[in-house]
């Protein structure tokens, strides 16, 4: 009976317990945002992926601000079903290492206009809707100003060096892969806010 009632105690000081988590921000090391990967071989980068002439990306403490024109430059056609891999990558012992933290994203173009994505609620939701369109080369986003926010709770202690690297790969209507593999990274620093 009193082993009985001593768990009883114990689980409902567990259960009593608050979770304390903290605010951590992302901090972009590089003004532009994006690299090219360095740790990639036979990747293309940002240069054969969009024209940035007519866009403006920058961070400050509210989060990354985006406006302008993006153009897709990368030789890809609009039928072509790409996928999308973001990983979060940490700064240990002078190598980086993977994360539990990652995205995987099968039909880019499809999660382009369905409300509920990732896609559409951190970007397509603010292109002008006549230029909601799959990606190929050639093709305008029109984007209306907005913000992303790069800071979110954590129960672990998140800080460090990071980077988010992003792989965005084009299959062509036989399902094969298309020669230009793009890559870039976003590296930083995580700090709690």
């Amino acid at each position: 009976m009193n082993i009985l009632k001593g768990s009883i105690i114990v689980i409902v000081a567990i259960l009593g317990l608050e979770v304390q988590t903290a605010l951590y921000r992302f901090i972009p090391e590089y003004p532009e945002l994006y690299v090219d990967c360095t740790d990639q071989p036979g990747t293309f980068g940002i240069d054969h992926f969009i024209d940035q002439s007519e866009w403006i990306a920058f961070y400050d403490d509210e989060g990354v601000h985006v406006e302008g024109t993006v153009k897709i430059i990368w030789d890809i056609k609009n039928t072509d079903r790409m996928t999308m891999n973001a990983e979060l990558q940490k700064k240990f012992r002078g190598g980086w290492q993977r994360t539990p933290f990652s995205v995987r994203i099968l039909d880019f173009c499809k999660e382009m206009s369905d409300s509920r994505s990732y896609v559409y609620e951190t970007w397509t939701r603010y292109i002008i809707p006549e230029d909601l369109q799959c990606l190929g080369k050639g093709v305008k986003y029109r984007q209306n100003p907005f913000t992303v926010k790069v800071e979110d709770q954590a129960l672990t202690n998140m800080k460090g060096r990071y980077k988010v690297v992003l792989f965005f790969r084009a299959y062509d209507e036989h399902n094969r892969l298309r020669p230009e593999v793009i890559c870039v990274e976003v590296p930083g620093e995580v700090i709690k806010v």
